[in-house]
């Protein structure tokens, strides 16, 4: 009983941090319905900051620079505050001129924010841990209750601060004028501008408190754990989104209530199951889908939150930027819009193109680049499948990937050379193999993870996909007999067909090469077909899609077949020309990063991914050189993520939006009923 009460106490102390975050994300997504990604790196800025200003110095920027030394508590409030202010600036700079975007471009802006922020945290900050300083409180000894369960001071400060805020959030929301303003724009923005209510101003207060409680929650967890780092906000900021999604979205008591039961399941998981501190991260992602499944709308929200705009992830132009900008987009979308009537000849151009690369560039140190472009244009040409011609977002596409490459590791290196002693160079062949057959063991596991999201819409659709990639990367590091954990699996074999090695750089290219038209062929073919058109039909207006006939669930599972296989087939060559994997390779930021690059170059194109895939990998190279980057390296993702923002502002709907193939289904809605 006394362990129990323990765990109990534990589950409560994270709980209270989990739901400080979650109440940030479930504030600003009730007024302008934004999952704010950038919230775990708020979290990381409020623990460096109260840190920083705890102590006489610190180093920034690689200077020692003195600090005013203050308390912990006139610390915190200033930490808080800086942090408030700074959501603030960033919903004017990044999110406002997005209110009235396409869902897809504010959340892809905020995972860009994130990534700006990220970045110029550990450019200031550096990449090691900041020790948080030993105060007053922190030196008290425990309290104990009941004789047998151990708090600390911090502890009870932690759930105190986290029940008063909560209280005085509740009040504030239903008593002040301001909080019922945000009451009225959570209901109808329109609405709610023609009565009088300034809503930007009350957007602005939303971030600057949610901010503000993301902060709080940050530095009560760098002082119960006594660190701060650049990256640490990145697993508690998931943890709290999924505690408001358990609790319902949108709905401060549900976000409060979803944090506190997170955290009592980590800690009880972790305590009382089998291994299960190791497994308690994946407890929490399977309390999310099977409470998503029973109840999509989360414990306390509104069914009606659980519903995707008619063509919700696409966009027409922005009205956002110069003249002269704008002019030219028009003139780069009439050259897309004349170029995407070449049809095959076009389609070879480009082939030969990417053939004379491969044969002229000299560079080995290229030609890697070039063959990453590719298998990640091929990966999120995958993505491509479901998010940007399905319309269905999704955020665990990592998961049919990582199916792939464990699947031809595991054959070749754990079974075959470590098991049986059988030299991989004499079963070459069975590379070839694995590359359909890892497409279908991924489309089996897509269309096994897909069914139970297919009552989801819209965020909680995205979030539920999270929580599966998750899983699948938590059970690969924790089952180290069949994927060899953390450490990964080496010594994968470099292609080799008829006994001739393709391991050059230069021969890998041209294989890369082989399967990305492959990959493209058979994409194309499918989204022509009456599937792609069924697909394109869901993505545009589902109800008008099930109204027309076109049986939707069905043909939702064919496509996280399709994408699933594309994962799985593409995650078998990668292995084999990285020679290693591990989980590593494959946790939310892969996915993320692929959801940008079909961003970047344009939802529902086909040469999109590619495009996306080049301006990502190819600026990472090239920023290199930049006197800035040479001396903070970590500033080119900052470089880019500011460069992801631009985008998002001046043309949310992807460089090469005019290149989406027009697609409709009346004529074969006829042809099928005649």
């Amino acid at each position: 009983m006394e362990y129990f009460g323990q765990l109990l106490a534990n589950g409560l102390v994270l709980g209270a941090i989990y739901a400080l975050t979650a109440v940030a994300f479930t504030l600003v997504y009730g007024v302008v319905r934004l999952v704010n990604f950038a919230f775990g790196e708020l979290f990381m800025i409020g623990a460096f900051l109260t840190t920083s200003l705890m102590l006489d110095e610190v180093r920034l920027a690689g200077f020692m620079v003195p600090m005013p030394g203050l308390s912990f508590p006139l610390a915190a409030l200033a930490a808080i505050l800086i942090t408030a202010a700074l959501g603030v600036v960033v919903d004017r700079i990044a999110y406002r001129p997005l209110r009235k975007a396409p869902r897809l471009a504010p959340l892809i802006t905020s995972i860009a924010v994130s990534v700006v922020l990220q970045s110029a945290a550990q450019s200031i900050w550096g990449a090691e841990e900041l020790r948080f300083p030993e105060f007053g409180l922190a030196t008290y000894p425990p309290v104990v209750l009941f004789d047998s369960i151990y708090l600390s001071v911090m502890d009870l400060v932690v759930m105190a601060t986290a029940i008063l805020a909560m209280i005085g959030l509740t009040l504030f929301i239903s008593r002040s004028r301001l909080g019922r303003a945000m009451r009225a724009s959570a209901e109808d923005q329109t609405a709610a501008q023609l009565v009088g209510i300034p809503v930007n101003r009350v957007v602005a207060a939303a971030f600057a408190i949610g901010s503000g409680f993301a902060a709080l929650a940050g530095l009560l967890y760098a002082q119960t754990y006594g660190f701060a780092h650049a990256s640490m906000g990145f697993l508690p900021g998931v943890k709290a989104l999924t505690a408001a999604v358990l609790g319902g979205i949108g709905s401060t008591p549900g976000a409060a209530l979803g944090g506190v039961i997170l955290g009592l399941v980590e800690a009880l998981g972790a305590g009382y199951l089998p291994n299960g501190s190791a497994y308690k991260d994946a407890i929490s992602f399977v309390l999310l889908v099977l409470l998503l499944y029973i109840r999509p709308q989360g414990l306390l929200g509104r069914p009606e939150l659980n519903s995707a705009g008619r063509g919700s992830l696409l966009g027409g132009a922005s009205d956002i930027g110069p003249g002269w900008l704008r002019a030219l987009f028009e003139r780069m979308d009439a050259m897309l819009a004349r170029t995407a009537q070449g049809g095959a000849p076009l389609a070879l151009g480009l082939l030969a193109v990417a053939l004379a690369c491969g044969f002229f560039i000299p560079s080995d140190y290229w030609l890697r680049i070039l063959t990453t472009v590719l298998i990640y244009g091929m990966l999120a040409s995958g993505l491509n499948v479901i998010v940007g011609f399905a319309g269905l977002l999704d955020l665990g596409f990592v998961a049919f990937w990582a199916v792939g490459s464990y699947l031809t590791s595991i054959l070749f290196v754990l079974v075959l050379k470590d098991t049986f002693g059988i030299p991989p160079q004499d079963l070459w062949w069975l590379l070839y193999l694995n590359l359909p057959l890892g497409g279908l063991l991924a489309a089996a596991l897509a269309v096994l993870l897909g069914t139970p999201t297919l009552k989801l819409r819209g965020d909680y659709l995205a979030i539920m996909t999270l929580g599966f990639g998750e899983i699948v990367r938590i059970v690969a590091i924790n089952w180290i007999g069949l994927t060899n954990g953390p450490m990964g699996i080496r010594g994968i074999p470099a292609p080799t067909l008829f006994g001739f090695s393709l391991g050059t750089p230069r021969m890998q290219y041209f294989f890369a090469l082989a399967l990305a038209v492959i990959v493209l062929f058979a994409v194309a073919g499918l989204v022509r077909s009456y599937v792609g058109r069924a697909w394109v039909a869901i993505r545009e207006d589902e109800e008008a899609a099930e109204a027309m006939g076109v049986p939707t669930a069905r043909y939702k599972l064919y496509a996280y077949a399709a994408s699933g296989f594309v994962g799985g087939f593409v995650g078998v060559f990668y292995a084999h020309y990285q020679q290693y994997i591990s989980p590593l390779n494959f946790g939310l930021f892969e996915n993320i990063i692929l959801l940008m690059l079909i961003v970047l170059g344009g939802l529902g194109t086909f040469v999109g991914p590619f495009v996306g895939a080049v301006i990502w990998i190819v600026f990472l190279q090239l920023a290199i050189d930049i006197p800035l980057v040479k001396a903070f390296p970590e500033t080119r993702f900052a470089l880019l993520g500011i460069i992801l923002i631009a985008l998002m502002l001046f043309r949310p709907q992807g460089l090469t939006a005019s290149a989406r193939v027009q697609l409709v289904m009346a004529g074969l809605m006829r042809r099928r009923t005649a």
